[in-house]
């Protein structure tokens, strides 16, 4: 099991509100979060000239998995309680300037855009933006396996 410096107060913080939970299984819980990314990342490729927002949801989540197996490589998962945002601010606080990792957030708020619109104008995803969170979702999966082979790069700060 591994832990970063940075961001460590904070992960200390989010176990104590029970966002995050201490858990086995690391590497291999990693490994599988990992090939569950490329999978959408796979798939978002395949759709995205057909639907867009499905293409971008799939590489949201791709990113997501990317944010949680850094966590579960460190032998810590969300709980029902933490959800997405506690993977978002566990990885803003230890990786916050790591390719595709740093735009998690900002994925997850353009996906929960197109998935409970705002009833007074509707703002589709396009096939463009699509495109550019599949990008996002594979610079994560590459970051994310780099970081777990070479924990010692793990800081980008």
């Amino acid at each position: 099991m591994v832990r970063w410096a940075g961001g460590a107060d904070q992960i200390e913080v989010m176990l104590e509100r029970d966002e995050l939970q201490p858990v086995a299984g690391g590497s291999d819980a990693a490994d599988a979060l990992l090939r569950m990314a490329e999978r959408h990342v796979d798939a978002a490729r395949a759709c995205v000239q057909i639907d867009a927002a499905g293409a971008y949801a799939l590489a949201y989540d791709a990113t997501r998995k990317a944010a949680t197996a850094l966590l579960a490589h460190q032998g810590l998962r969300p709980t029902t309680r933490g959800g997405h945002i506690a993977v978002v601010e566990a990885s803003e606080a230890q990786f916050p300037n790591v390719p595709g990792l740093k735009s998690l957030d900002r994925l997850r708020r353009r996906r929960n855009q197109a998935e409970y619109p705002d009833p007074t104008g509707y703002d589709p995803i396009t096939v463009d933006e699509a495109h550019e969170a599949i990008t996002v979702a594979s610079q994560a999966i590459d970051t994310t396996r780099l970081i777990i082979d070479r924990p010692e790069i793990g800081m980008f700060r």
